[in-house]
């Protein structure tokens, strides 16, 4: 797994330096617990909770991303980069990092004609949003404890 930095110094990679700020990663991890809440919610559409266990995922990868200097573009790939960049951040281990990558690919069958999702694999994204939102977490307090602070300051 490649570093932000690393991944940064690719051609046309999608990914900016920008100061780390503890606002916008607050409200990022907020946003991914949201959308795990969301994932959960049995009344909405499968294909919905599947978008929104993925949308977890990236917008921890987003907080992760923030606070340690980068920003996102919306260019082509830039789901896999922060994905990657958070991995090697935080120390997921490569097949945890395999785990999400194929959440990712099941979100992006959406984009097929006739694709449904299967609800095994919808109750199995669900079940590994959770454990990496744990981790972010972790690595937020023991990396990131100022700035986080700095981000919930009023």
């Amino acid at each position: 797994m490649r570093s932000f930095q690393t991944l940064a110094a690719e051609p046309g990679a999608p990914l900016k330096r920008q100061p780390a700020n503890g606002h916008d990663a607050v409200h990022w991890l907020k946003q991914a617990s949201v959308k795990l809440e969301d994932a959960r919610q049995t009344v909405i559409s499968a294909s919905t909770r599947m978008d929104a266990a993925w949308d977890a995922v990236l917008m921890a990868c987003l907080a992760v991303a923030c606070a340690e200097g980068w920003r996102a573009t919306s260019d082509k790939g830039h789901h896999q980069v922060v994905l990657e960049g958070t991995a090697s951040s935080i120390g997921l281990t490569q097949a945890r990092m395999d785990e999400l990558d194929t959440l990712r690919d099941w979100r992006n069958r959406k984009y097929r004609a006739g694709f449904n999702v299967d609800p095994g694999e919808l109750d199995e994204a669900i079940a590994w949003v959770s454990p990496f939102l744990d981790a972010v977490g972790r690595w937020f307090k023991r990396e990131k404890a100022a700035l986080v602070k700095q981000g919930l300051a009023p």
